[in-house]
């Protein structure tokens, strides 16, 4: 009988200390902040209430948005002109692991559209991209890799969020709303360009080497360390090179 007893006891002990332990785990994701010196962790809340759906390879992927203030610090202004704004967001997505980041344009509480491409959460702001020039129907979003390296731009219409144009950033008088901008740089169709946004007048400015410039011949940057907007009227735009002994300076009309 007291075998028997031990016996019964002994199962007892197996069935229920091998349970498994349920899950602690909430409505709360850890995404990872990287530091100069180790990996610092913040925990973030998910809400359901911005959860979206799209169609994948035929199967559901649900996007999750953040709502935890803490992980949505971004760097840069998000206001633009007429009533326009950006919008930071943070997310997960139902098929994976990572956690993403993206930004919406936004026209007060309307939803214009995604102008960034998917994008790890890890990724610095910077690259990510910001407003660069705020013009009256449209903005410059930059994306900037470092001292040194070009800055990559769309120029973004504001009502409908698409792209109008895109280079390499040079210079901009947001102000009289002119941007100068390189088109295929480092290819042999590279363009020096002046866009004239507020008239929507395009100039391209031609043989730009042919000017005697130690700038232009020695800097790593080429055009973009050497070129700039000097000043801008309503009738013309003047674009100077620098040189050592004396600049060069550019007319193109408005």
């Amino acid at each position: 009988m007291e075998n028997t007893l031990y016996i019964l006891v002994l199962v007892l002990v197996l069935i229920f200390g091998c349970q498994p332990k349920v899950s602690q785990e909430n409505n709360h994701k850890t995404f990872g902040h990287e530091t100069k010196d180790n990996k610092e962790f913040t925990t973030c809340k998910t809400n359901n209430k911005f959860t979206s759906t799209n169609l994948v390879s035929k199967s559901k992927v649900i996007r999750t948005y953040v709502s935890d203030q803490e992980c949505l610090d971004y760097d840069f202004q998000t206001n633009l002109k007429n009533g326009y704004r950006l919008d930071y967001r943070v997310y997960t997505e139902s098929n994976k692991k990572d956690t993403f980041q993206t930004i919406f344009l936004m026209k007060d509480t309307i939803e214009i559209k995604e102008i960034t491409e998917e994008s790890s959460y890890q990724t610095l702001h910077k690259n990510l991209g910001y407003i660069g020039a705020d013009f009256d129907s449209s903005f410059v979003f930059v994306q900037s890799f470092g001292s040194g390296n070009p800055h990559v731009f769309q120029l973004i219409d504001k009502h409908t969020g698409l792209d109008l144009l895109h280079g390499t950033w040079v210079d901009v008088d947001e102000k009289e709303q002119v941007l100068l901008y390189l088109e295929n740089e480092h290819e042999d169709s590279e363009k020096l360009i002046v866009y004239d946004v507020k008239n929507n007048n395009k100039t391209i400015i031609e043989d730009i080497y042919k000017y005697e410039s130690k700038c232009l011949e020695f800097s790593p940057g080429g055009i973009r360390d050497c070129v700039s907007i000097d000043s801008v009227s309503s009738s013309e735009i003047i674009i100077v090179i620098e040189n050592e002994s004396n600049d060069h300076k550019i007319k193109c009309s408005r």
